[in-house]
């Protein structure tokens, strides 16, 4: 939601730049590719495949079908010289969906609503250049990994315009579909690297999804935590990552367990169990160096449906750091992990990956075909809350 609200402005400063218009064929020859030859077909005909929104998703999702489709007659994206100084044309080759990208086909926060339907998810991706527009750093046929950089959106398609900036150089060794699936280790960078301090004590919640497995490895090897304990069903994954304790969270209760010291950081990715009031029987108070970061909040999926709403919202979210902060004797300070320069985070993370310091999970199944059932059970997957690992759909592959 940070990461959003960040380029919300920079969003609607483009967005009379953005509209879809019919495209002039980018000069190079399209091959047919494994995800069949209407990819081939569509850009021929100047138009491309998408997924589409065409209402909100129910919360239960049970009308998931009629709600979202393909679409193999959408326009491909034009690039203006004049107007989209700073943005590049990309060939989408695979898209991660994350917990953001749920809340944008719920609708579940009033600044995240499109500006119609329907209106094409997904936000992170790994892509093939084709118009580079007087770009500086990258060339037609560099295969890069970017997002969209303002809201979740247009990602689930055959071609995508991407801020140039947002765009960082896949390293060779990284496969596509990791390198799409790498913006949830950039939010664990965030969570990890700046708090987490060398001979800390971590307890990291939900270590088996794509932030919290990121956070574990990044806390033991670059944070040189002393000791990382975390929450999962996953005893031998977490521990392949670097865990010295993972808690079965559906045979123990962390905040009732006996423990040798208390923890420095509590790194929470879940969410929605009331965990920082539960935080003090094993955390040491805010004056003692003890904090509480929330990647995920107290509700992970927000009821901000309308103004009032949202400003109740955002009144809220100050009021327990500033409740901690006044009682840091007794209780650990709270923190909501941040936004962090995104471009700059993802360069690190991808270096990492290619140095193997890091890797990145994904769920079993994956990667998913870039159909209406494959995008379908994507977003059935992230929503239910439970993966154990990063969901994935390849929409082509490189040319």
């Amino acid at each position: 939601i940070n990461r959003i609200c960040k380029h919300r402005r920079h969003r609607e400063q483009h967005s009379h730049t953005s509209k879809v218009k019919t495209f002039n064929q980018p000069s190079f020859k399209m091959t047919s590719t494994s995800t069949s030859d209407k990819a081939t077909a569509s850009a021929t005909t100047k138009t491309m495949r998408v997924i589409q929104v065409h209402e909100f998703v129910s919360a239960s999702m049970d009308n998931l079908t009629t709600a979202m489709t393909l679409s193999d007659t959408a326009a491909i994206p034009e690039l203006d010289p004049k107007k989209n100084k700073g943005q590049i044309l990309v060939r989408v080759l695979a898209c991660s969906i994350s917990p953001g990208d749920v809340l944008m086909v719920q609708g579940n926060l009033i600044f995240m609503h499109p500006d119609s339907f329907p209106f094409t998810p997904g936000m992170d991706i790994c892509g093939q250049v084709v118009d580079s527009n007087g770009s500086t750093r990258l060339t037609n046929g560099d295969v890069i990994v970017a997002s969209n950089g303002t809201s979740p959106q247009g990602g689930l398609a055959e071609y995508m315009i991407v801020d140039d900036a947002e765009a960082i150089v896949k390293p060779a060794s990284v496969s596509i579909e990791k390198a799409a699936a790498s913006s949830s280790a950039i939010t664990a960078r965030n969570a990890v690297l700046d708090n987490v301090k060398a001979g800390d004590r971590v307890l990291i919640l939900g270590g088996s999804g794509g932030v919290g497995s990121a956070a574990i490895a990044m806390a033991k090897t670059h944070a040189k935590a002393s000791f990382v304990a975390t929450t999962s069903t996953q005893k031998a994954f977490c521990e392949s990552l670097g865990a010295d304790k993972v808690i079965n969270y559906k045979e123990q209760n962390w905040w009732e367990m006996e423990w040798e010291q208390p923890f420095d950081k509590i790194i929470d990715t879940v969410g929605g169990g009331n965990f920082t009031d539960k935080a003090h029987r094993v955390l040491k108070p805010g004056r003692a160096g003890g904090v509480f970061i929330a990647v995920a909040g107290d509700d992970p999926k927000p009821d901000v449906t309308s103004v009032w709403k949202a400003v109740k919202f955002f009144f809220n979210l100050p009021m327990r750091p500033l409740y901690t902060w006044l009682y840091k004797s007794q209780l650990p300070s709270y923190m909501l992990a941040m936004p962090y320069d995104f471009p700059k985070g993802r360069a690190e993370v991808l270096k990492m990956m290619e140095e193997k310091e890091l890797d990145i999970k994904l769920e079993e199944g994956m990667p998913l075909p870039f159909t209406a059932d494959g995008a379908r059970k994507a977003f059935q997957t992230v929503a239910g809350g439970h993966s154990h690992g990063k969901v994935v759909l390849t929409v082509a592959k490189p040319i």
